[in-house]
């Protein structure tokens, strides 16, 4: 349904289903649009690698790396004075 709602409404993006909790991923949908005639037509490309995939998470590959320092926060080289800027 989550398909059929995009590519009625012309949108753009990406579905995946997937199991968020075990993070096993079954099939992808990237949605888009390409100009035929003055016209937004809809398409989709169905994709089962999860690679291809921008949602799904990637394993780690590695440990974080251990800091052998205490962290130290940068300072900003110009004061700021923390007043804003009216947008309107």
């Amino acid at each position: 349904m989550a398909l059929v709602n995009m590519l009625l409404n012309s949108l753009q993006g990406e579905i995946a289903h997937m199991n968020s909790l075990t993070n096993d991923f079954y099939r992808g949908y990237k949605v888009s649009t390409t100009l035929i005639n003055d016209y937004h037509m809809p398409y989709y490309i169905e994709f089962t690698e999860a690679e291809r995939s921008h949602i799904w998470l990637r394993p780690v590959k590695e440990a974080a790396p251990k800091l052998d320092k205490q962290f130290e926060p940068m300072r900003a080289s110009q004061h700021v004075n923390g007043i804003q800027g009216s947008l309107f």
